[in-house]
Parts: C-alpha cells; sequence; structure tokens
C-alpha cells in the first residue's frame, strides 16, 4: 500500500529500496532521524530503527538499545526477571574464553549441570556467577579481552568488575579470575590452577594465583 508506515516511522515511499545484497542498510533519512529524536528511548521499538542499528552494528548504539530493552523488561516484569532472561541468553551464548574454560574443566573430569553451573544467581536478579560450584560458594569469573580494552576501560568496566567482586565478597562467596590470555598461552598453568583450586577441601583456604 503506497503511503503505509514501518513500525509507526516515517513514510517509506519517500526513501529507494534497500539493495537486495549488501549486509549495511541505507543510511537514515533526515525526516527519519527527525522521527527518532521524537520518540526518544521509544524509538528502540521503532522496526526500521531496530533494523537500521543492528545492520550498523554500532558498538554505541546496540548497548543502547540493550539497556532500553532491559529497562523496559524491568519495568513490565521486575529486574529479577529481566535479569534472568539475560543470565539464560548468556548461557546460550558463551563467549570464546568460556567456551574455552568449559574445555578445560572437562579436561579435569567437570561436567556442567553436574560438578558445577554456569551462569548461577549468586545475588539473584543483579549478581550472576559465570561458573559457580554454589555448595562450595565458590566462583570462577571468565574475563575475555574486552576488560583490558582501552573503549571499555575508560567507560568503567573495571569499576564494574570491583563491584561484582565486592558484591561476591558480601554474599560470602569466594572468586577467581582467569583471564582469555590464562586460557590461551597460559593453558597449561592454568589448568593446574583451577585443578588444585577444585581440589581443596571443605574449610580450606582455597589457593590463590
Amino acid at each position: 500500500m503506497a503511503g503505509e508506515r514501518d513500525g509507526g516511522g516515517p513514510d517509506r515511499t519517500t526513501r529507494p529500496a534497500a539493495p537486495a545484497t549488501g549486509r549495511r542498510p541505507l543510511p537514515a533519512t533526515d525526516a527519519e532521524r527527525a522521527h527518532w529524536r521524537e520518540l526518544g528511548q521509544d524509538k528502540f521499538r521503532d522496526a526500521r530503527y531496530q533494523r537500521w542499528a543492528q545492520g550498523h552494528r554500532s558498538v554505541e548504539s546496540l548497548r543502547a538499545a540493550g539497556r532500553a530493552g532491559f529497562a523496559e523488561t524491568a519495568r513490565r516484569y521486575g529486574r529479577a526477571f529481566a535479569a534472568d532472561v539475560l543470565a539464560r541468553r548468556r548461557l546460550s551464548h558463551p563467549t570464546e574464553p568460556e567456551r574455552r574454560m568449559i574445555g578445560l574443566l572437562d579436561d579435569l573430569g567437570q561436567r556442567e549441570g553436574a560438578d558445577y553451573v554456569r551462569e548461577y544467581p549468586v545475588v539473584p536478579g543483579h549478581l550472576y556467577a559465570d561458573f559457580a560450584w554454589p555448595d562450595r560458594q565458590l566462583a570462577v569469573e571468565v574475563y575475555g579481552d574486552a576488560h583490558t580494552a582501552d573503549w571499555f576501560v575508560e567507560r568503567g568496566i573495571l569499576e564494574r568488575d570491583a563491584r561484582r567482586m565486592a558484591a561476591y565478597e558480601e554474599a560470602g562467596w569466594s572468586v577467581r579470575v582467569v583471564t582469555a590470555r590464562d586460557l590461551g598461552e597460559r593453558r597449561d598453568a592454568t589448568t593446574e590452577q583451577v585443578r588444585a583450586l577444585l581440589a581443596a577441601k571443605d574449610g580450606e583456604q582455597a589457593p590463590l594465583w
């Protein structure tokens, strides 16, 4: 239908059709940008804006969309529900360092769901452990390259990590950090460190590294 709107956005008949090939969408028109500014946070529910942001893979736009989506889900269903949704997504889409950690634990005879739990709610709605042994209140956090990248450091990832460590301590948990480098060039040494960590008996001080 001529003049039909897409997701409440400006009239799509004023712009050419997107090419059949190519990964990036056409640039947004001035009318669309003005419309999105008027929408404010509601722009993240606009279908055209979502396709444009996803197609451009802008870090800022995707992070903003993610924050807005989380806020909207939390508003509707509560923060704990929204946090559980994100945890389930992380559970289904482990990062490359997390996959390496799963392989390392597999080599040590540790099985997910039987010996350890991923994305365990240490503080439901707020703090989820990458890898957890709940009966021992022991967690392993796996840090990827983002934890040392300038862009993320400038935007407070180190402060966020510090808050997570403090939350573990307040909950009475022990936590160890394994980095992407530990799981790459230092894998043999890391395997032995994790082996010693898991071998520590209840009541013993888990070894540091």
